[in-house]
């Protein structure tokens, strides 16, 4: 049996999840494409990438896109629930856009949705954090 690079699974938490960061709303809203897996493994990762792209915005304005996110454990929970109180002991709030159906139905049976507000859009979100 060969191993192909592009037959293996992702390893490294680099290769199993990105963040991409877009500045919308006239700078006032930062938006991160998440994509790949939030599991124990990328999650410190996914935190760090997130806080020091956020955090420097006063108040931080803060969606989080999950409409790629193809898997997402406790690990992933825990740090979208320290990414949320991370911006809001900064004055500033956040939104989870686009949750595939497995993270929506984690944040409604934990009522995290109930803390955290979730869109369907991107359009949405971005509207909620500038009005």
């Amino acid at each position: 049996m060969t191993d192909h690079a592009g037959d293996r699974p992702p390893s490294t938490p680099g290769e199993r999840l990105s963040a991409r960061t877009e500045s919308c709303a006239g700078g006032r809203v930062l938006v991160v494409h998440v994509d790949g897996q939030i599991d124990l493994f990328t999650a410190d990762l996914l935190r760090e990438r997130v806080l020091s792209a956020a955090l420097p915005a006063t108040p931080p304005r803060l969606v989080l896109d999950l409409d790629r996110v193809s898997f997402c454990d406790a690990s992933g929970l825990s740090a979208l629930v320290l990414i949320w109180k991370e911006v809001r002991a900064h004055d500033g709030d956040m939104v989870i856009a686009r949750p595939p159906g497995m993270c929506r139905r984690i944040l409604h049976r934990t009522a995290l949705d109930q803390a955290i507000h979730v869109t369907a859009t991107l359009d949405r979100a971005i509207t909620h954090l500038t009005r």
